[in-house]
């Protein structure tokens, strides 16, 4: 594809006299890009009719855009209108336009000071939005902003608290994969998929294969050994299931009983 430059876009629209749907046919960009970049780079057929509005002033927009250096959005709400009104007339007087990064966002308000109306609301605003909970763990009182209470159903006054926490609520699981039945359920899962992947997507045919639980056995105990309650998968599929095998339900299920009609 062309690189649309300055110099083949004024081309091929000034000199040329093409239209924006002749220059994205034969250099392969969409229409809106093509007339993304005539804006961006200040080419246009008409001149830019200037009325008796702030903005049209040049001398007035040179101070603002220019002296302050505000950005071109900043000077458009201060006026109330749309940002392309301010762009369009900073590009038709020949200004660069200045990224993101190179606008000094901080200069409207520095050296500024905030009414004493002002500061009050910031406090209430902030007051309003914090909230005293007891520790799930040590039973303390604590404050906090809420929504980082709201995040969790369990709030926890620090880090260490919240593991403590966890391993006195650790629950304890008993290492099946050892015993005979499993090894027995496991094959007889294997057997049943041909020792390939089940996952539906998936047309791998990987050596590295996993017995899968589609009901979790640490929620469904019963389900263990059952062997409609197993699917194989590859290695890449089985690790995308690892703390998300609530998720994968339904479609295993599905799979295995379209193999069981």
């Amino acid at each position: 594809m062309l690189n649309l430059t300055k110099e083949l876009l004024y081309q091929r629209y000034i000199i040329e006299n093409q239209t924006i749907q002749e220059i994205s046919k034969d250099t392969g960009y969409t229409k809106s890009t093509i007339k993304g970049r005539l804006r961006r780079l200040g080419i246009r057929k008409k001149e830019l009719c200037l009325g008796d509005n702030l903005y049209d002033n040049k001398d007035w927009l040179f101070d603002q855009y220019i002296v302050q250096k505000k950005g071109y959005t900043v000077i458009a709400n201060a006026l109330n209108v749309s940002y392309t009104t301010i762009l369009d007339r900073i590009l038709y007087f020949g200004w660069e336009i200045r990224g993101h990064n190179d606008i000094d966002k901080g200069a409207p308000r520095r050296g500024k000071k905030h009414s004493q109306k002002s500061i009050q609301k910031i406090k209430n605003t902030r007051i309003k939005n914090r909230i005293f909970f007891k520790c799930n763990n040590c039973g303390e009182e604590i404050e906090k902003v809420f929504s980082a209470y709201s995040k969790s159903q369990k709030s926890f006054c620090s880090y260490n608290c919240y593991i403590e926490y966890l391993k006195k609520n650790r629950v304890e699981t008993e290492d099946i994969t050892d015993s005979a039945e499993y090894k027995e359920w496991r094959k007889k899962v294997y057997i049943r998929d041909n020792y390939k992947c089940k996952m539906p997507g998936c047309s791998s045919n990987s050596k590295q294969i996993a017995a899968h639980h589609i009901y979790p056995k640490k929620l469904y105990p019963e389900k263990q050994f059952d062997v409609s309650n197993g699917i194989t998968l590859c290695k890449k599929c089985h690790e995308k299931t690892f703390g998300k095998e609530t998720i994968f339900i339904d479609a295993l299920v599905r799979v295995v009983q379209k193999m069981s009609d």
